[in-house]
């Protein structure tokens, strides 16, 4: 489930480059856990990516920072990560991000 885009992002201290960043959860096992997925500038126009688009997502077992998005498969699933008690953010920064 996508929660939040960065189109057109800077890329670190070079003003130059830019990338497009989403912000993205999933569901395991009654918690949520907040993924962050960079792409090349303007793919997220390009795959007409919006707010809440929901795609096939496949996370390793191990480590949850290890997944594949399949973005031309999109779903009908809502859901809603404020009825999950437990959410993992990759840094806190992102979690201040995020909220």
């Amino acid at each position: 489930m996508v929660e939040k885009l960065k189109p057109h992002s800077l890329k670190g201290k070079n003003f130059a480059s830019r990338k497009d960043v989403l912000y993205l959860y999933y569901e395991k096992n009654d918690t949520i856990f907040h993924l962050i997925e960079y792409l090349p500038d303007g793919q997220i126009e390009k795959l007409g990516i919006n707010l809440n688009d929901c795609f096939e997502i496949k996370a390793a077992k191990s480590d949850k920072n290890v997944f594949e998005i399949d973005f031309n498969n999109k779903k009908d699933t809502l859901i809603d990560k404020n009825n999950f008690e437990y959410q993992i953010y990759q840094t806190d920064i992102h979690k201040s991000i995020i909220e």
